[in-house]
């Protein structure tokens, strides 16, 4: 299996990332069950946050999917299957070439679905998150955290935080 570290960038926001990933979603539709859900997820899908120019989406699975059938038609787009990469209930993959995208293979409707649309819709809606997460973010590089697996590591705790305030407030009545 492939080495899941691997050297990062990092580069101002880019607004031209909400399109790169609806033009990918666009052609893994053809790779993927119909009715498979697609979300752009992670810091590009965030107006104004800098990071990796690495666009991440999230595919949904539903029970009746095929799992195995979904990874392979993945690879055959051009992605790397890197398996759970330490986190249980996603299958990791990634593309890299003209353009970079990383995929979190997710139940539909499960934890992992839930709270990365939650982080996301949370840092669309409170500023101030989004800011303090690009400020670790850059602080992360600046400290020298240039592989993938230390400038995650670097961030893990406010992460966990952001998730956690996310869920709560992605549950709560007045969310809407």
């Amino acid at each position: 299996m492939p080495e899941v570290d691997e050297p990062i960038e990092f580069s101002a926001y880019d607004p031209g990332w909400p399109a790169h990933a609806a033009a990918e979603e666009h052609r893994l539709a053809g790779h993927l069950p119909a009715g498979t859900k697609v979300e752009h997820i992670g810091s590009t899908s965030v107006h104004g946050i800098p990071g990796k120019p690495t666009l991440d989406l999230m595919v949904g699975l539903e029970a009746h999917h095929n799992r195995e059938a979904v990874r392979s038609a993945l690879v055959r787009a051009g992605y790397e299957d890197l398996g759970e990469a330490g986190v249980p209930g996603r299958i990791y993959l990634r593309r890299r070439d003209s353009a970079s995208f990383n995929i979190a293979l997710v139940e539909r409707g499960g934890r992992l679905w839930l709270a990365n649309l939650a982080l996301r819709d949370f840092l669309r809606k409170h500023p101030h998150a989004a800011l303090e997460y690009a400020a670790t973010k850059r602080a992360a590089i600046e400290a020298g955290h240039l592989t993938l697996l230390a400038y995650s590591n670097y961030k893990s705790n406010l992460l966990t935080r952001l998730v956690a305030k996310a869920i709560e407030w992605s549950t709560s009545p007045r969310s809407g």
